[in-house]
């Protein structure tokens, strides 16, 4: 999911007083009904969120997400982001050969089972948390 569905529930959540029944957000954020849930995922995976029992409830630090600038959780993520797979072996990857071809970047992401619409968000991510830059268009390199 992209960075601007998992920061508009976030907003939405926070606008509803920080816990409401998942089925109200569907409503309100703009994703499919059958994208909802893996943007919830997302949220609770980055630790912004809590789901359970048909709720979800932001976490300390998803309050905090809505609360602060938009620096501040790039560098959130920029700390959070590196100890999750796939952006781990993202890192790894770029680091070791210090330039990356971003085709062959995305197809290395297929090849961990992310679809192309997928690849290409991960690595989206990856550059809004500033853990990597795209390079004349065509590189990834570590930022």
């Amino acid at each position: 999911m992209g960075v601007d569905q998992v920061l508009g529930l976030l907003k939405v959540v926070h606008n509803m007083g920080g816990r409401v029944d998942a089925m109200f957000v569907n409503d309100a954020v703009d994703v499919d009904l059958g994208d909802l849930s893996h943007v919830i995922d997302a949220a609770e995976m980055l630790g912004l969120l809590k789901a359970g029992g048909g709720d979800v409830e932001l976490t300390e630090e998803g309050r905090a997400a809505v609360e602060m600038p938009l620096r501040e959780f790039q560098k959130y993520l920029k700390k959070k982001l590196p100890s999750v797979e796939p952006f781990s072996s993202l890192v790894k990857l770029v680091t070791s050969k210090e330039r990356v071809e971003l085709e062959e970047l995305v197809s290395y992401l297929q090849g961990l089972g992310y679809d192309e619409r997928g690849a290409r968000r991960i690595l989206n991510w990856a550059v809004f948390a500033q853990l990597v830059e795209i390079d004349d268009g065509e590189w990834v390199i570590p930022a």
